[in-house]
């Protein structure tokens, strides 16, 4: 699933690509996939793309002030342009044609589609959007609030790192790279954090994020990407592997569809985790 960094790059991408250009048409061709009613999608018809914005794991692409297209890529969505004339194919879920003969496609491979759109006159008519919490990347995301957020709080430190109601944009491979970065527990309760636990939890939060941006920009420079790019990172699907810190092998806890990647020695005092998850679940 696409998180934060993938996401800023993309809405840069999508920026240099789609603004000032008029739409003749727009269409959904998966049933489900526009979770709206009204305004009808035959609103962007005869108009332009002004802005392109990012609110936690949803992106918001704006054609006037009161009129938006939220678009949440859940797992395996995807933004392709291509000419008009190109085959439509089974993957695709909404098309919307410029009047210049491209199309702007969104289309999710595989058997499950998950991919949601909403066409609204507020974007805080998505529910996702309006409990979304803190980002992470702006100014109002200090130490001092993500202490205020952790105090007296009875949840583990890598769930309120992916709960989207907490800080927004962060999914389950960041969480796991800041808090190796910030050499904590995935399953430490975040109420027992100390103060420098907490500054550094801040400070890896910031920086892994901002460091993961840069590097997907250097290497797709302003190109709309199809995969997430993530062989950088330091810890996440790297189960086996040497920590790059102290050469102990990482290790993984396993629950349901979702993973956990950790290094036993530098996040838990040498002790691998045991592999009951239940603590994801609460």
């Amino acid at each position: 699933m696409p998180e934060l960094p993938d996401l800023e790059i993309l809405k840069e991408a999508l920026k240099s690509r789609i603004l000032g250009r008029e739409v003749v048409s727009a269409r959904a061709l998966r049933p489900g996939i526009n979770k709206t009613t009204t305004p009808l999608l035959d609103e962007l018809s005869g108009r332009a793309f002004t802005d392109v914005s990012r609110r936690g794991k949803y992106l918001v692409i704006s054609l006037r002030p009161t009129l938006h297209l939220v678009v949440h890529l859940m797992l395996a969505g995807r933004f392709v342009l291509c000419k008009s004339k190109t085959q439509i194919t089974k993957a695709t879920g909404l098309q919307i044609t410029f009047s210049d003969g491209e199309d702007l496609r969104l289309i999710e491979n595989g058997s499950i589609k998950l991919v949601k759109v909403h066409l609204v006159s507020d974007p805080l008519e998505v529910s996702g959007i309006a409990s979304a919490g803190a980002e992470p990347l702006s100014s109002g995301f200090t130490l001092q609030a993500l202490s205020e957020m952790a105090h007296g709080r009875r949840c583990h430190a890598k769930k309120l790192l992916t709960d989207q109601r907490m800080i927004a944009g962060i999914g389950s491979a960041y969480a796991d790279e800041i808090l190796f970065a910030a050499r904590i527990s995935p399953v430490r309760y975040v109420s027992t954090l100390l103060g420098d636990e907490l500054e550094r939890l801040h400070y890896s939060i910031v920086g892994v994020l901002s460091e993961a941006i840069d590097e997907i920009r250097s290497r797709i420079g302003n190109s709309l990407f199809t995969d997430d790019i993530r062989d950088f990172l330091k810890v996440y699907r790297r189960t086996g592997e040497p920590c790059p810190v102290c050469g102990t092998k990482i290790a993984e806890i396993r629950y349901a569809n979702t993973r956990t990647y950790y290094c036993p020695v530098c996040q838990a005092g040498g002790k691998a985790l045991p592999d009951r998850r239940s603590w994801l679940t609460r």
